[in-house]
């Protein structure tokens, strides 16, 4: 009997088209591969596998498919301890970091506004966004499906939402995050830390009411842009998740 793959939650969305909602598959090739090159030829990145079951028995991606087996594939779940080592990522994050492809650009600046150390340039070609996440341990975020399935990816998500402030809260709750968020301590325009800065050093930049009517104020390092508590952050605030850190 040809092996079968059984695909769990809403992986069956993330197939290729001609097998797109499916939740059972035959392998219909003869040929011996990998689960993980299998699971990937119908189309689902590795990313976003987050246990594989043969018979109740934990396996790797490493795992030969042959006859009579019955794969079951299960998706990451929230919350995604991404810092525990397990049997498809035996080797763990130790921070989290983000880098975001350019088909989700906007989701930079607001991993940022909510303090997540999150690179991105809409020059970077695949190969650059691959080599930063895996040199720098980062979490590559996309919708781009065929990105994710580079072998040398091992911490990626496929972004679902579509709206910005969706995504953030999306990716958030994946991590389980909601705790970790510490707004408007990083800069939203090039990714580093802020610091803050007495009102007399900047006071000559700042407009006459800027001046009159704020006294606390940030400074990026990188940048230089000055940043303060203003009716804008406001707005802003209001799509953070709730939580101690953005109260």
């Amino acid at each position: 009997m040809p092996p079968s793959l059984t695909f769990h939650g809403d992986l069956p969305d993330l197939l290729h088209r001609r097998w797109r909602g499916r939740q059972r598959l035959i392998k219909a090739d003869t040929r011996r591969a990998s689960v993980k090159d299998v699971i990937e030829s119908f189309g689902l990145p590795h990313t976003e596998v987050g246990r594989l079951e043969v018979q109740g028995r934990q396996v790797d991606f490493s795992l030969v498919v042959g006859e009579d087996l019955a794969i079951e594939i299960f998706p990451v779940l929230p919350p995604w301890n991404v810092f525990d080592p397990t049997l498809l990522r035996p080797r763990p994050l130790t921070n989290i970091k983000f880098i975001v492809d350019v088909n989700v650009g906007k989701l930079a600046r607001f991993l940022r506004m909510a303090g997540f150390d999150t690179l991105y340039d809409h020059r970077w070609k695949d190969d650059k966004l691959v080599a930063l996440s895996c040199r720098e341990q980062r979490i590559l975020l996309t919708r781009d499906l065929s990105l994710l399935q580079r072998k040398q990816v091992e911490f990626g998500r496929y972004i679902r939402a579509l709206c910005p402030n969706e995504q953030l809260l999306e990716v958030i709750g994946l991590l389980g995050l909601e705790r970790h968020v510490v707004p408007f301590s990083r800069c939203m325009v090039c990714n580093t830390p802020l610091q803050p800065i007495a009102k007399e050093k900047i006071k000559h930049r700042l407009q006459p009411l800027t001046r009159k009517y704020y006294n606390s104020f940030s400074r990026c390092p990188g940048c230089r842009r000055i940043y303060w508590p203003g009716s804008h952050l406001d707005g802003m605030r209001q799509l953070l998740p709730a939580g101690p850190a953005a109260e």
